[in-house]
């Protein structure tokens, strides 16, 4: 069986599916003793090795956003076969209240957000790079000069990864969102 790692990208005005075919092992192949946090700081290395072969520098890592995302990855898992926006292990439901939250709570502004989901075989961090890397929608987001990233990774029992990566701009603004709905 060829497993897929299924993508969404949210910095466009219609959320797209893409599937990217992987090779029949499973995300198994990892230990399943790795820590959620471990493989979040493998993918943001990745990441960032990603952007510096373009001349970019490292997004700094946030801890709010970080949360964020990792608690999304957890609901997906929760959540998996529920959704229909294309796949039904993967999601964005809740985006906009992430994005109210860290404007909010952190100040971030102008946010974005990457997702993917599969089985994914071997070095998990590469591949989820390599994947992102290759969708137009999901690089717009990793060239993007941001304030903050924060990343969250799930591996589900079964081997089943979940990743969110959670993208923010500082509000340089008196009127943040919060200002513009406190002048009505």
């Amino acid at each position: 069986m060829v497993g897929s790692l299924a993508l969404l990208a949210s910095c466009s005005s219609s959320l797209d599916t893409t599937r990217i075919p992987m090779s029949a092992s499973s995300g198994a192949a990892e230990s399943s003793a790795r820590s959620s946090s471990d493989m979040a700081d493998r993918l943001e290395r990745s990441l960032n090795e990603y952007r510096a072969s373009i001349g970019k520098a490292p997004i700094p890592r946030h801890a709010g956003l970080d949360a964020m995302a990792r608690r999304h990855c957890e609901f997906m898992a929760r959540n998996r076969g529920k959704f229909s926006l294309g796949s039904d292990n993967i999601s964005h439901f809740g985006f906009e209240e992430r994005a109210m939250l860290a404007e909010r709570r952190y100040g971030l502004g102008h946010c974005a957000e990457n997702v993917a989901g599969g089985m994914i075989p071997g070095n998990i961090p590469s591949e989820l790079t390599k994947a992102w890397v290759g969708s137009s929608k999901h690089v717009y987001n990793l060239k993007h000069d941001w304030s903050a990233t924060g990343i969250g990774v799930y591996v589900a029992p079964d081997g089943y990864v979940y990743a969110t990566q959670i993208f923010g701009n500082k509000v340089h603004s008196e009127m943040g969102m919060n200002g513009r709905f406190g002048i009505f």
